[in-house]
């Protein structure tokens, strides 16, 4: 072997190493990740150089099966293995970080995790490729040659199992943005099953080639055979079987082990009310248990467990289409467009304007009487109306006492949500495979109501899609009010239930309560429309929300990042209006390591904590708006934000939120600051994808001008 050869073959196994190394992101940490990722991209290019001849007889000479094949994957191996370190650098934090941000972050991320597995993937295939050429230089048996290719098949059967198992296919075909990993595994344990499938793609590659120019054409199909059954066979055994048997009822039509609350059976008629032909559902009331058990995970206190007596009310089994709400209101709002989408974007007076336009419609008393922002409920009305939140869990849970319907952890199937972050992901996000529901499709939408399956009570969507309005005032539940109660007396925020397209599972549990100001208007945020089955001797007032008017006070920006791209539009912020600057910093900051501080984040909301800020104000009363900036972490507010609001009473000023995301917009933060600050006026936000890219300074400019905000 001459010199050139030596050094072409020491390449390549450096590149098959630093390969291994690479998909141990586990083991290495995001810093020796990071320059792993340089030191491969370096030795790739040394290898393009070394093997420059192969370019120039690319035009030459004939192109068997083989030769096409071999040309296709490496071809593409080059293109896979280009984008990963592209893709790579456009998020690095440490070996490159003056690269940070030159594509979209979300697209660079997403595209690097897809590249780098597929890379993993046709270097196996490019090695294996190869094998028929490597063996030739060993003057080996066929006996031995025979016992090595059984053994490799061998342990393909487990690197195919591996490959298999992982959830791999969820990043190669772009279904998940992250990976998830497992950190609890031993080095020896990820460089093992990672060199298996590594293994199991170069035998692939081996096979095609021993059957394209070998002259044995038998065992590189036994072998194959042989691999898948081994796959086969042990992802069998490790499937989960169902405790019952075969004959069982198809899920979801089973009689449930949970013990449930009563359960009426829905009726479609047998009102004192007359009964419309309007597809609503009669729900029979009754008692059961409202709110969450402590032991409920990511449980909030507000949500402390009562047992409330309900009356009979019938209920649209799905939110109000926009279609429904354009025929009487002359127009359909928000950020997605459909006649069967669900209505979003509408505030709680839209809500209620459109309930009692429903109700003239069809000939029914209407239920409110408005007067500018105030309204009453006359509840022996018998026309359309907001769920009060009692009606609200009621429906929802349909006799169960779990955190869904489902009575089981809600995946990307069953309802429309963040999908990749379904219930318990928080605190086991580098090890899915212990969740009841694994990480699923994101759609970024609204979907069709209805789209999904039909709980046990006949009801669609009480899960995901849309949030929706309430009647009550967001407060603590009184608990001697427990007979059709209507919530607290007054406020400043309304209600609002069941998670939408956005949000994380964990905020779509049957007692999550959000809340917003009654003109608060979200692209998550619609209604569905119930109607009492019989008149209650009562009226209840919601007073509209009084502004105070700013005196000329100034505007304070006060923010908290920590990879840079909230401070980055907080500086535009400054930059256009000339406000005073506070950045939000900790007495013990974050860890800079990404994977790190993300379950330091969310062991922080786990525990709701209250990080110690440095060097706050003594005082904000000169300020009449706050403009409150911050990343969305784990679909809310990073408790530093939380610290910084409990810290002052803004009582009577002007919060208007500005937030960085990675593709969940605001969450659940909206809520957590409203609940964090119930007497303050919460601005219209702005939510910006990472940096916000060139766009951001027109559109913190118009958004600047909707709130009213101009140049100190």
């Amino acid at each position: 072997m001459n010199k050139s050869n030596t050094v072409r073959r020491l390449v390549d196994v450096c590149m098959t190493v630093l390969l291994l190394c690479l998909m141990a992101y586990q083991v290495t940490g995001e810093t020796l990740h990071e320059w792993i990722g340089i030191g491969m991209t370096a030795l790739l290019i040394l290898h393009h150089i070394l093997n420059i001849r192969w370019y120039s007889a690319l035009s030459k000479g004939r192109y068997t099966v083989y030769r096409t094949i071999m040309t296709a994957v490496n071809m593409l191996l080059l293109a896979a293995i280009a984008l990963t370190a592209l893709c790579g650098m456009a998020i690095s934090g440490h070996a490159v970080p003056f690269l940070y941000g030159m594509l979209p972050v979300s697209f660079a991320r997403q595209f690097h995790l897809a590249m780098s597995y597929w890379s993993f993937i046709l270097m196996g295939v490019h090695l294996g490729l190869h094998v028929p050429t490597m063996a030739a230089g060993f003057r080996w048996s066929g006996t031995v040659k025979t016992a090595l290719a059984v053994c490799a098949a061998a342990v393909a059967g487990v690197g195919f199992f591996l490959f298999a198992k992982s959830g791999i296919s969820d990043y190669i075909f772009f279904r998940s943005p992250f990976a998830f990993l497992d950190y609890d595994k031993s080095a020896i344990i990820v460089f093992a099953e990672n060199a298996a499938m590594l293994v199991a793609f170069a035998f692939l590659g081996g096979a095609c080639a021993s059957l394209l120019r070998g002259r044995r054409k038998v065992l590189p199909v036994i072998l194959t055979v042989m691999a898948a059954s081994i796959c086969a066979g042990l992802l069998f055994l490790t499937t989960e079987k169902p405790e019952s048997d075969a004959w069982a009822e198809p899920a979801g039509q089973e009689e449930s082990s949970e013990p449930v609350q009563n359960e009426p059976e829905p009726k479609a008629q047998a009102s004192t009310f007359d009964h419309l032909d309007d597809g609503f559902i009669l729900l029979e009331g009754g008692t059961f248990l409202m709110g969450s058990p402590e032991t409920e995970n990511w449980r909030i206190d507000d949500e402390a467990q009562r047992e409330v007596t309900l009356s009979p009310f019938y209920i649209d089994p799905y939110e109000t289409t926009q279609k429904d709400y354009e025929r009487l209101m002359g127009e359909s709002p928000g950020s997605f467009t459909g006649e069967d989408l669900p209505v979003e974007s509408i505030s709680w007076l839209d809500a209620v304007r459109y309930a009692n336009a429903r109700s003239a419609d069809a000939g029914l008393t209407p239920a409110y009487a408005v007067e500018g922002d105030d309204v009453t409920w006359n509840r022996s009305a018998d026309g359309y109306r907001l769920p009060t939140e009692a009606e609200w869990e009621y429906a929802c849970r349909a006799g169960t006492i779990t955190p869904f319907n489902t009575e089981k952890s809600l995946d990307a199937e069953e309802a429309n949500f963040y999908g990749h972050y379904p219930y318990e992901i928080e605190e086991n996000y580098f090890n899915s495979s212990v969740l009841e529901a694994r990480p699923g499709q994101y759609r970024q939408t609204t979907v069709p109501v209805g789209s999904f399956y039909e709980s046990r009570w006949g009801l669609y969507d009480m899960h995901g899609n849309v949030n929706e309005w309430c009647w009550d005032w967001y407060g603590a539940y009184d608990p001697n009010d427990v007979t059709d109660p209507v919530g607290a007396e007054e406020g400043t925020r309304h209600v609002y239930r069941g998670g939408g397209w956005n949000d994380f599972a964990k905020n779509m549990r049957s007692a999550y309560r959000a809340a917003g100001q009654p003109d608060l208007k979200s692209a998550n945020l619609g209604v569905r429309l119930v109607r009492s089955a019989s008149p209650l001797d009562q009226t209840v007032t919601a007073l509209g929300l009084t502004r105070r008017e700013t005196n000329g006070g100034k505007t304070l920006i006060a923010f908290f990042s920590w990879g840079g791209n909230t401070r980055g539009v907080a500086r535009e912020i400054r930059k256009q209006t000339g406000a005073d600057l506070f950045e939000i910093t900790l007495k013990e900051p974050y860890s800079s390591d990404y994977n790190t501080v993300l379950m330091q984040a969310q062991e922080d909301q786990h525990r709701q904590s209250r990080p110690g800020i440095n060097n706050l104000p003594e005082s904000l009363d000169e300020y009449d708006v706050i403009l409150l900036g911050y990343p969305n972490w784990w679909a809310s507010i990073p408790m530093p934000i939380a610290s910084f609001l409990e810290h002052y009473d803004l009582s009577g000023k002007t919060i208007v939120p500005f937030c960085s995301h990675g593709g969940g917009r605001f969450g659940q933060s909206l809520t957590a600051i409203a609940k964090l600050e119930p007497d303050a006026v919460i601005g219209e936000g702005l939510s910006v994808h990472y940096s916000g890219g060139s766009a951001l300074p027109d559109n913190i400019a118009a958004w600047l001008e909707r709130n009213s905000i101009t140049k100190q």
